[in-house]
């Protein structure tokens, strides 16, 4: 386990650049805002729609150069309710790698309506999504395949860019969100990250711990955590969560005795012949054709996983796939959930953090003892014509602080288990880690977690938070029909 900026000082931008772990001392000329409102991107039919002042930044896109090519990243500033603000923001960044800030928490804006009262929220599209240079290489209606023609494409991707590669990483992006928050005048901020969020949030309180108030971390990738490195394994215990669950329910266990076996059995069918399948994409309603292969039945259940409101379909979505050859269900929710990514972002940061951190040993390891497999040897290949930035040595140390820190963990998140979350508490000295029962990638935006996250940013403390509603939260029940769980 889915997007910001108007002008900038030459001198401002080249103090920027060569201070690279220390904040900005200078007062900027502001960005040049307007009025603008920001609706939910995903849905043609939402009415919700929030107030906003937008604009955009001029960054250098190599910060060494301050001189040469510029880029503008989109800013999106929800202004507090109240005529008296507090004068510390909430700044909300998205996960990925590859997804838009404003298009993604554009759709959650209602959740964090009692923090909007009191607190302005900033959006900043990341370098590379949104509006901010996006980096895009497939049709990201057809994100799911991943074949050799789509492989090929991805390798090829870099040569059709506008972009130098070299400089779209979480580092660089993080002395831009820096330049922003100093040019919009706040002196200290909130940060809130979800999934690659978390590494964003955590490489921005080691570069600039001074104008960090609190710090929320949400599905936590500890600085670590190497994509693919874990994934099979991770992936093969969420997944035995969710057979254990649905055998311990009785419900799910009348309805579908033999899950497990039908399971097994699907994945056997696939690898002998694959399943080409043509359906409408659930958003956009356009004609899709996919071929339904083994490889591709593993990834519509692994990103399933994610999200608890789908793995309750999920074991209704094996049995008719099943029993009817009918892939609609599995391959419509999936869907669901596949939040527009950049994908060309994703490439440029993780070919650059993870790739060259990727141990071959420990990856086939895991893979042997996962129905997952190994999946990183793609990667491997994409990643292999793509350009390389620079990292700092302390990019994959711990991040020790005493800034106050929430960490949020579902225990069956699929990519970033409560382990990771761990890993990360046990240097950050003020910090307390909550692990929500049976819950996937992502436990903000529930009731539970909206209201520790209130009174976590109004107090910035963990002490004394009342934390009890999270052994009492649960996921949603299985259904074991198409007109929903068991009454």
């Amino acid at each position: 386990m889915k997007r910001i900026i108007a002008t900038i000082l030459f001198v401002f931008a080249f103090l920027a650049s060569c201070s690279p772990s220390n904040s900005i001392t200078l007062s900027p000329t502001p960005p040049n805002l307007a009025d603008c409102v920001l609706t939910n991107p995903f849905s043609t039919q939402s009415s919700i729609q929030f107030d906003a002042r937008c604009g955009t930044w001029r960054v250098p896109e190599d910060r060494s150069n301050p001189d040469k090519r510029q880029i503008e990243l989109a800013i999106a500033v929800i202004p507090a309710v109240t005529y008296n603000p507090e004068p510390d923001p909430l700044f909300l960044l998205a996960g990925g790698p590859g997804q838009s800030a404003i298009e993604v928490f554009s759709a959650t804006l209602p959740f964090l309506f009692n923090i909007h009262q009191k607190r302005d929220i900033v959006l900043v599209d990341q370098r590379g999504t949104g509006k901010s240079n996006p980096l895009r290489c497939l049709d990201p209606e057809n994100q799911l395949a991943n074949d050799e023609e789509t492989i090929e494409s991805l390798q090829a991707c870099p040569k059709e860019l506008n972009a130098d590669l070299r400089f779209y990483h979480t580092e660089i992006a993080m002395k831009d969100l820096d330049e922003i928050r100093a040019a919009l005048g706040y002196e200290k901020i909130n940060l809130y990250g979800i999934s690659y969020g978390t590494r964003a949030a955590l490489t921005y309180l080691r570069m600039f711990p001074e104008h960090v108030r609190t710090i929320t971390l949400d599905a936590v990738l500890d600085p670590g955590f190497v994509m693919y490195q874990d994934t099979a394994a991770d992936g093969q215990s969420a997944l035995e969560m969710f057979f254990t669950r649905c055998e311990m329910d009785d419900a799910c266990k009348t309805s579908f005795p033999n899950l497990r076996n039908e399971f097994d059995e699907l994945l056997a069918r696939v690898e002998k012949k694959p399943a080409e399948v043509n359906i409408r994409h659930p958003l956009t309603n356009n004609p899709l054709q996919l071929t339904v292969t083994h490889d591709l039945l593993i990834t519509l259940i692994f990103q399933t996983l994610y999200t608890p409101d789908l793995v309750a379909t999920l074991p209704l979505s094996i049995h008719t796939a099943y029993t009817e050859e009918n892939y609609t269900p599995l391959i419509s929710q999936t869907l669901l959930m596949n939040l527009d990514v950049y994908d060309g972002m994703y490439y440029a940061v993780t070919c650059t953090e993870d790739a060259p951190f990727l141990s071959a040993e420990k990856i086939e390891y895991h893979s042997n003892k996962s129905i997952l497999g190994n999946h990183a040897a793609n990667f491997m290949a994409i990643c292999d014509t793509w350009q390389k930035g620079e990292l700092s040595p302390e990019f994959h140390k711990p991040v020790t602080s005493d800034v106050p820190a929430l960490l949020l963990s579902g225990a069956a998140d699929p990519i970033t288990p409560p382990h990771h979350a761990e890993e990360v508490a046990k240097h950050l000295t003020n910090s307390i880690h909550l692990v929500f029962p049976g819950m996937g990638h992502g436990n903000l935006f529930n009731h539970c977690g909206i209201q520790l996250f209130k009174d976590f940013i109004q107090t910035a403390s963990v002490q004394g938070l009342d934390t009890s509603c999270v052994e009492k939260i649960q996921p949603p029940p299985f259904f074991v029909n198409f007109s929903g769980p068991r009454p």
